[in-house]
């Protein structure tokens, strides 16, 4: 029998019914993109069992469910989809590359309630694209023509510096209300750009370049574990137990 995942297990909309509003189906637009990877289920990242975030949570502030893939070339790709407070859909994936590879981190964030959506959309690099602006060229540059044709979307930036200074030179972050379906179509098409270049991928052959890729990856993997303030509505929607395995699992 295959280890490749084939299916989410879950309807998105059957999760929940929320108030207001009818949330865009963020799990079945983006997981035909990513299921082209043949991904693995992962179950434990750095001795921390994941699979009770894997279940369908039913907690008082949050319901909903992650998953948790990786496969040779991936370390670890999150998706998440929760609805908190029983007012706000929150969709998210987030991919890292393996220690053997450099390609950009996937950054995808879908917030969305009947009166606002937030999204975050980046191909981020882990490497310092100035010191090396060769992987600027090579993995990022090829996403300009679909970043200048969304880039209506683009409003002000976040208000964390830290996060800020991570951010890749096609980043996109704002609040588009009226503009849901073109944002979540922006996002699909960021997707598809990273699966084909995680396709694409060679292992890194100079091994001082892999060395420090690996080391600075893990620097923002870390502030993101540390500072992203996601991890603290986790924490207090699932709880502590529920809420360190879902952010050790995205970052």
């Amino acid at each position: 029998m295959s280890d490749i995942v084939t299916d989410l297990g879950f309807d998105s909309k059957s999760l929940w019914q929320p108030k207001g509003f009818d949330p865009h189906p963020f799990p079945e637009r983006t997981w035909p993109l990513l299921k082209e990877l043949n991904l693995k289920r992962l179950t434990e990242v750095e001795g921390e069992d994941l699979t009770p975030i894997q279940e369908m949570i039913k907690q008082p502030m949050a319901e909903g469910t992650f998953r948790n893939f990786c496969n040779e070339k991936i370390e670890k790709l999150a998706l998440m989809w929760l609805l908190i407070s029983k007012s706000i859909a929150g969709g998210s994936w987030v991919g890292w590359p393996n220690d053997g590879y450099d390609f950009p981190a996937l950054i995808i964030a879908w917030e969305e309630s009947k009166k606002r959506l937030h999204i975050i959309i980046d191909v981020m690099p882990i490497v310092d694209c100035v010191e090396y602006e060769w992987y600027r060229e090579k993995y990022l540059d090829g996403i300009e023509p679909v970043y200048n044709e969304y880039k209506d979307l683009i409003g002000p930036n976040s208000t964390y510096r830290w996060f800020r200074a991570m951010q890749g030179p096609y980043h996109i972050f704002d609040s588009p209300n009226e503009k849901r379906e073109r944002a979540l179509q922006c996002e699909i098409e960021y997707i598809k750009y990273w699966v084909d270049v995680v396709k694409k991928a060679e292992p890194v052959a100079d091994a001082a370049y892999r060395e420090y890729a690996i080391r600075r990856k893990r620097i923002l993997m870390t502030q993101l574990r540390q500072r992203d303030p996601l991890g603290s509505v986790l924490m207090r929607t699932l709880g502590p137990e529920l809420g360190k395995k879902s952010v050790v699992g995205y970052t």
